[in-house]
């Protein structure tokens, strides 16, 4: 067992849990006081962070320990909660890319983080171009359907 505490919180506009239409929000991340406000520091030098988040509102009941249809689609194939990117996952944790618009003592301005008002920020890393694949992505057919409205 161990422990994660959230070093801030995710504040936008938007409030519900929703699939698609994350293109256009923006939010800021509020580090909590307890950190010093220098963990910031050089921050402002990258284009993009990766943010890692929890899916507080999943309860322990709706999580997935196996395979499903992403979005309960049935004509998508059944893949395993590994195989997709749903909040229904064993350790309930998010990640994704932002854009970073700019810093303010402890608050970072971001878009297209796909995370609700309130959510717990676990970890923020800057995206550098040596970690991200050094090859083509592959990916199936369903997951592109899948995210065809995701950024609109």
């Amino acid at each position: 067992m161990f422990t994660i505490n959230p070093i801030g919180k995710v504040v936008c506009e938007r409030k519900d849990v929703e699939d698609d239409y994350w293109g256009e929000v923006n939010s800021v991340i509020e580090i909590n006081s307890e950190l010093d406000e220098s963990c910031l520091d050089g921050i402002e030098a990258f284009s993009h962070l990766e943010i890692f988040y929890v899916f507080h509102l999943v309860s322990d009941e709706k999580v997935q320990m196996g395979a499903r249809h992403p979005r309960n689609n049935l004509e998508w194939p059944k893949v395993g909660i590994f195989a997709q990117r749903g909040k229904n996952r064993p350790n309930k944790l998010g990640a994704t890319i932002v854009k970073l618009n700019k810093r303010e003592g402890r608050k970072i301005y971001v878009s297209g983080l796909d995370a609700i008002d309130g959510t717990p920020v676990i970890d923020i890393k800057p995206v550098m171009k040596e970690f991200l694949p050094r090859e083509d992505v592959q990916q199936p057919s369903w997951s592109a359907e899948l995210m065809k409205h995701y950024w609109k």
